[in-house]
């Protein structure tokens, strides 16, 4: 059995188009920490051209406080903007052992699609996966993979 984390109350941030070099991620959270912001999922993807999107999660009831900031970085730093994606959730989803990982997200993967819940982002480590969803669907997601798992 599968422990189910359901989080309803996250942001998710995306740093859109940073310069893919050494030190820009140090100085976003860097600039956080010294807010006490709290973040997870973090995510780096690298593009063509040099850049990156780097984005994260961080509890809803901050946001006002990290918009401007985070903004500040961006131009700062010589990226592209950053959006701010309110209306999501994030479903964690703990994997008994490694070697059942592939198992986990098969049954993760099928049991969203049957209820046509889209993941947005993914993040998958030997110990959880974190799949961040729609939340007009997170309900509905949820109660399938507690289905599927259960």
């Amino acid at each position: 059995m599968s422990k189910i984390i359901f989080n309803d109350k996250c942001v998710h941030v995306v740093f859109l188009g940073v310069p893919n070099v050494p030190g820009v991620a140090a100085e976003i959270f860097n600039r956080l920490s010294e807010l006490s912001i709290n973040v997870s999922m973090v995510t780096q993807n690298t593009m063509r051209g040099g850049r990156s999107d780097l984005s994260f999660l961080i509890e809803k009831e901050r946001l006002d406080e990290v918009i401007p900031v985070c903004r500040e970085i961006s131009e700062h730093v010589g990226g592209q903007g950053v959006s701010f994606a309110t209306e999501v959730a994030a479903i964690t989803v703990g994997l008994n052992s490694p070697s059942d990982a592939a198992q986990v997200l098969a049954k993760i993967f099928t049991a969203l699609a049957s209820v046509n819940v889209n993941i947005e982002i993914i993040n998958s480590t030997s110990e959880s996966a974190i799949c961040i969803v729609s939340s007009t669907k997170a309900l509905e997601g949820l109660a399938a993979l507690e289905k599927a798992l259960h």
